[in-house]
């Protein structure tokens, strides 16, 4: 699924990932989107483990198999995908944060193997469904969100991502 910079989905995904990192907790440290195939984003979070005390955290999305949770090892700087969220590819930001929240307080959330990857006719869905979360620039009732790291440009303002 490859996006255009300006296309509804593109923002909506923007806009879904500034969405995800508003209702975290722990924080996100940065958010990178990146639009080409497969779609991804990948949001640094603030927080540790307790099993791995000294090694980084992020969630990543992409659309083949949506959300996961994944350990970033200073030693080797190798990422390694502890859990997946697995059911729908766009869940409610909250449901997200729920699925983070339960694996910082050491529970087994969501699932250990990475859900079937989507059918191709399945693209056309999502790029309706991302599109949903683009809001006008002209929108008078934006919700402000965090800033969303985009290719080193920080972007605090919904409407300019």
């Amino acid at each position: 699924m490859n996006l255009d910079f300006h296309s509804a989905a593109a923002r909506g995904l923007r806009r879904y990932v500034r969405l995800v990192a508003a209702a975290m907790d722990p924080a996100v440290d940065c958010a990178v989107v990146q639009w080409d195939h497969p779609a991804n984003a990948y949001l640094a979070l603030t927080g540790r483990l307790h099993w791995f005390p000294g090694d980084d955290v992020a969630l990543t999305w992409d659309s083949r198999y949506g959300w996961a949770m994944i350990l970033v090892t200073r030693t080797r700087r190798t990422l390694f995908t502890l859990r997946y969220l697995g059911g729908d590819l766009l869940p409610a930001p909250p449901a997200v944060a729920a699925f983070s929240g339960r694996i910082f307080r050491d529970e087994f959330a969501g699932q250990a193997d990475p859900p079937p990857a989507r059918a191709t006719g399945d693209v056309r869905e999502l790029v309706d469904r991302l599109g949903r979360y683009a809001v006008p620039p002209h929108c008078p009732r934006r919700r402000r969100v965090g800033p969303v790291h985009l290719y080193g440009v920080v972007t605090s303002h919904p409407g300019r991502a």
